[in-house]
């Protein structure tokens, strides 16, 4: 596997101008068992691996804000205890928060989102939905 960007947003597959890329998904840092994306075992440092997660955490608050039309979504992570919505790393993406049995809204730069909570997890799914 190929990786690209490193230092940044890691990437994989071919850079040139008829390839596509590929960009991964957050990376887990198991100490002395490797660093592993969603698809397996990665060779990178942590350091690569800390660059990665923090530049995808900023892209995907940078893509919501600037890019995300209604009907688009994606996943995050709620927080009970501080009833806020956050990205893997824990940036804020919102502080309001309404949760009404499973249905969890949220409102972010004059935009409102709806997902749906699932029992025993922290992620859940959501659609933009004004």
């Amino acid at each position: 596997m190929k990786l690209n960007h490193l230092g940044s947003l890691i990437t994989v597959g071919d850079a040139g101008p008829d390839g596509k890329e590929t960009c991964l998904g957050y990376l887990m840092d198991f100490q002395g068992k490797g660093i592993y994306s969603p698809d397996g075992r990665i060779e990178i440092t942590s350091e690569h691996a800390k660059a990665h997660n923090d530049a995808l955490s900023k892209a995907e608050l940078e893509g919501l804000d600037a890019n995300c039309q209604i009907g688009q979504g994606g996943t995050f992570y709620y927080d009970a205890h501080k009833n806020q919505v956050s990205t893997f790393m824990g940036a804020v993406v919102a502080t309001y928060v309404r949760v009404r049995g499973q249905v969890i809204t949220f409102k972010r730069n004059s935009k409102t989102y709806r997902g749906r909570l699932q029992k025993d997890a922290d992620c859940f799914n959501f659609r933009r939905i004004k």
